[in-house]
């Protein structure tokens, strides 16, 4: 506080910048940094729920595909079981050449054309034996073509337990990538408290010395004041007048004056 008026005001001018500057810097923390990063918290974390909701869904979407494949797979067992008990007792005749020989009998049954008892019993024998026939081979195309039916149903089953296995590692993927990015984030976030602090440490520290320079300037003025009371405006410099105010306090103290110092407070007067 031993700068004169011109340095005190241009030290006073440059706390005013350093004031400003700190005060951005706060703000710039409070409104923006603060803000932008607690709203990314929020998008990342409603982002995060999201994925975990739908990695809930693909475990009950894939527990039920489990079970659907599992029961397609019991019914491909039995349908491969069948067919290998079937295809080994089909005839050698087909359909066509079936339904010839039951067409043959039951003309022969329906016009009496057969001589005695046993020979009738013998054509209904044929006509039955072809019958049964035709039915074991259509049961065993039926059985064929839902076999075709139960392993595309398994083939498209295993696919969409496939892709759901896919996302489900996606996701798991995105999931640690947030939570990182997430952990980050609040790093960050924490960071901004004592960077904040500091910024308000050294603006109250400023500050306290904004307000003792305007002390000084208030007090310096007043001291302007006095002297134009007491010289008019052809005033002495400041350090003239440091001088003797010194002077009349030691005079008001009781304490010796040098002759200067005397002349200093009366010769003007004398």
């Amino acid at each position: 506080m031993s700068l004169e008026w011109n340095d005190l005001v241009a030290l006073k001018r440059k706390l005013v910048g350093e004031l400003k500057e700190l005060t951005d810097k706060i703000v710039e923390i409070d409104r923006n940094q603060f803000h932008s990063i607690s709203d990314t918290i929020r998008e990342k974390r409603s982002a995060l729920d999201a994925h975990t909701e739908r990695l809930k869904q693909i475990r009950s979407e894939v527990e039920k595909h489990n079970a659907e494949l599992l029961s397609v797979s019991e019914k491909i067992s039995q349908s491969k079981n069948f067919l290998s008990m079937m295809e080994a007792r089909l005839p050698s005749e087909n359909v066509e050449e079936l339904q010839v020989t039951v067409e043959k009998n039951q003309t022969l049954l329906d016009s009496k054309d057969y001589r005695s008892e046993r020979e009738k019993n013998e054509i209904l024998s044929r006509v039955k034996e072809a019958g049964m026939k035709i039915e074991a081979i259509k049961a065993t195309r039926t059985i064929k073509e839902q076999f075709s039916q139960l392993m595309h149903e398994s083939t498209n089953i295993t696919g969409a337990i496939r892709q759901l296995d896919e996302e489900y590692e996606s996701l798991r993927a995105k999931l640690s990538q947030i939570n990182g990015e997430l952990d980050s984030l609040y790093d960050a976030k924490r960071k901004l408290a004592p960077e904040r602090e500091l910024h308000l440490g050294k603006y109250d520290a400023i500050a306290s010395q904004f307000d003792a320079i305007n002390a000084r300037l208030d007090a310096m003025s007043e001291m302007r004041k006095k002297q134009r009371e007491e010289y008019g405006y052809g005033l002495p410099n400041d350090a003239l007048f440091k001088v003797k105010e010194e002077a009349r306090k030691k005079l008001e103290a009781g304490s010796k004056l040098s002759f200067e110092e005397l002349k200093l407070l009366y010769g003007e007067k004398d």
